[in-house]
């Protein structure tokens, strides 16, 4: 019997599918996953795949149930972001962990490297137009970008869902650009 090309899954059924508990769903699922992980090259942290393809799952089916996947048809997009920020977040938390375990800095020198540098005039100029943002994006801005914490973090803290999040970021930082003006070229 020939074999043709291979059908691509019917990827809405799927989510029904793994809604309702299907394990065969969980493995067309998984499969995905693993691709997206495999495009991102991710090899060095395959031990932690399983790990990964759980936390996907969780959120996908957890927005799925709240009914912020509204388009079935968007879902292997939807798939292949949420498996690209998770993968970006657990990158950024190993990081930062192995930076701080692997400084072997005496105390003055980790307060030295700590203290933060003086502010120029553009860099209050910006945090005074942060600062007049709607306290929703404020706090997201200054989060993410004053206190260098994640966007997972600053999710977590805020309540606000990780997309959203994401997408008011984006709105408050158009809003600074519009309203800091466009930077000059010659200066």
């Amino acid at each position: 019997m020939p074999s043709g090309p291979a059908r691509a899954p019917d990827w809405p059924a799927v989510l029904e599918r793994l809604l309702a508990g299907d394990r065969l769903a969980f493995l067309e699922f998984s499969r995905l996953v693993t691709g997206f992980l495999a495009q991102l090259r991710a090899y060095d942290f395959r031990d932690e795949w399983d790990d990964l393809r759980q936390e996907v799952l969780a959120s996908v089916v957890a927005n799925a149930r709240a009914g912020r996947l509204r388009d079935p048809q968007a879902f292997v997009g939807y798939v292949k972001i949420i498996t690209r920020n998770k993968f970006v977040d657990r990158l950024k938390r190993q990081l930062r962990h192995h930076e701080k375990e692997a400084l072997p800095w005496d105390d003055e020198t980790a307060r030295a490297v700590a203290a933060p540098e003086p502010e120029s005039d553009e860099a209050r100029g910006l945090w005074r137009a942060v600062a007049e943002l709607p306290e929703e994006q404020r706090l997201l801005v200054e989060g993410v970008y004053r206190e260098g914490r994640t966007y997972q973090e600053v999710a977590d803290a805020t309540g606000v869902p990780l997309g959203t999040l994401k997408r008011r970021l984006r709105e408050s930082l158009a809003l600074l650009r519009a309203q800091l003006g466009p930077e000059t070229e010659d200066g």
